[in-house]
């Protein structure tokens, strides 16, 4: 007689740290000389890394003009039209950076408010506080959104001047506006048209017509993350995947297609815990424990 032993699995959240960080659009396991990804953390330069290189392949220091200071970013993004540039956000400044320049600063500093000497009233796009999210369309719009709820536009893949700005606040009934405490995510559609402004502290997403009207469309309720952490939020086709504290995953239909207040289509449910992006999932088995 034989006796077969099995193992229950299960699925747990685990928790890390927030550290900005930007893949490069390139990056392909099977060609290890395009897995770089950016990372920032506090008093200390933006690093290049790869997990098969033992050691930092480049770093590039943000330091304060004033302060002399590292500038500690709380958003990076590569650029959609040239992979070796990327953006770097913090407050009230947007900082762009070659990646084959090691241990040098960046090449342009964008100021999303105006100088003090300045005459024109709200600057390069008039945005004011840490930016804290950034998403480029695939015509080149760099969509840069801050703590302070303001979301600023620009166009010649972030090289190019301001095309607009717009603040998230809405009516006296906050909630009932779609209201939130600062964005974490800026998401494009396919076509350009239309972006996801996701917010901390939200139960939706606010989808706006950049293109068309430049107002909100349609409010995606229901996504259950009321909270400060970064919940996970993915466009996928013309579909909204968005992760919630209850653990589960909730699906948008039709992207730009509806306005108004829309629920869910449908969803499931992942795990147990919540899924913010600050959380990995790791496997264990019930004989660790």
């Amino acid at each position: 007689m034989s006796i077969q032993l099995t193992q229950t699995i299960k699925i747990q959240a685990l928790r890390t740290s927030r550290v900005p960080n930007a893949i490069h659009p390139s990056y392909a396991l099977h060609s290890s000389p395009t897995t770089l990804y950016l990372a920032a953390t506090r008093s200390l330069p933006i690093r290049l890394l790869s997990p098969f290189s033992p050691s930092i392949v480049a770093s590039y220091p943000l330091v304060s003009k004033t302060t002399e200071e590292y500038i500690a970013p709380h958003s990076l993004r590569f650029s959609n039209n040239e992979p070796n540039t990327f953006f770097a956000g913090s407050l009230n400044l947007i900082s762009i950076f070659d990646i084959n320049r090691n241990g040098e600063g960046p090449v342009e500093r964008m100021p999303t408010v105006p100088s003090k000497r300045s005459s024109v009233v709200g600057g390069i796009g008039g945005v004011k506080g840490i930016v804290s999210a950034m998403g480029m369309s695939s015509d080149g719009v760099l969509a840069a959104g801050t703590f302070s709820r303001w979301v600023g536009l620009y166009d010649g893949y972030g090289r190019g001047g301001s095309i607009g700005a717009f603040q998230l606040q809405g009516g006296a009934n906050i909630q009932e506006e779609g209201g939130g405490t600062g964005v974490t995510q800026v998401l494009w559609s396919a076509d350009g048209r239309y972006l996801c402004v996701v917010e901390r502290c939200s139960d939706g997403i606010g989808i706006w017509d950049v293109r068309g009207t430049g107002k909100r469309l349609a409010w995606l309720r229901g996504r259950r993350a009321e909270t400060n952490q970064r919940m996970g939020v993915e466009v996928v086709g013309n579909e909204v995947w968005a992760g919630g504290l209850d653990g589960m995953v909730r699906v948008w239909h039709a992207l730009g297609e509806k306005e108004g207040v829309i629920d869910p289509s449908w969803g499931f449910k992942a795990h147990d815990g919540n899924i913010p992006l600050e959380y990995g999932v790791r496997m264990k088995t019930l004989t660790e424990e």
